[in-house]
């Protein structure tokens, strides 16, 4: 894994970016608009997302206003991938004797192994706790598929950043749409 992907990723636009895309495809323009931002940075930083292969083209849409709305999409297992690699820590290389240490080889050998078996076992369930994240977060998107795309992924992010899902649905019910749930 490249370093220069978790660079690229350490910036607050590019990743809210990449949470509108990964829950649908969107274009450059509504990006813009949703993000408060001009749609001349947004297209810049797209260019960096789909050259790291971050985002990639899923299609576009004809529009009477001017040229062709590309539509993007986030690349949900390389997006997981560096979720996972954002949480893991650096171990320093310390100069004062460990516990590890005093094992034999074997010993070292053994919890190695058992230690390699258990990360694997916490990446798969990370990735399928990513891919049910991600499918929740679809199938709310289609509940308010009539509402204004852009208030609806400012209440989205905004849930997503504060980890306050309770947010989301207070707005909704605050907006009258709990109803239509």
């Amino acid at each position: 894994m490249s370093a220069d992907l978790l660079d690229l990723i350490d910036n607050d636009l590019r990743r809210k970016i990449l949470s509108i895309l990964s829950i649908r495809p969107s274009y450059t323009f509504e990006l813009a608009r949703s993000l408060g931002s001009s749609q001349q940075l947004i297209a810049k930083h797209m260019r960096l997302l789909e050259e790291s292969g971050l985002v990639y083209k899923v299609g576009r849409i004809e529009s009477a206003e001017g040229p062709p709305r590309i539509l993007y999409k986030a690349n949900a297992p390389l997006l997981s991938l560096l979720q996972f690699m954002e949480k893991i820590s650096v171990v320093s290389e310390g100069t004062e004797e460990t516990e590890w240490d005093k094992k034999s080889l074997e010993e070292l050998v053994s919890q190695l192994k058992l230690v390699d078996m258990k990360i694997l076992e916490l990446e798969r369930t990370l990735k399928e706790m990513i891919n049910t994240k991600q499918s929740i977060i679809l199938s709310i998107d289609r509940l308010f598929q009539d509402m204004d795309i852009s208030r609806f992924y400012r209440m989205i992010d905004d849930a997503l950043t504060s980890g306050n899902f309770d947010l989301l649905f207070e707005i909704i019910k605050q907006q009258g749409f709990a109803n239509d749930i």
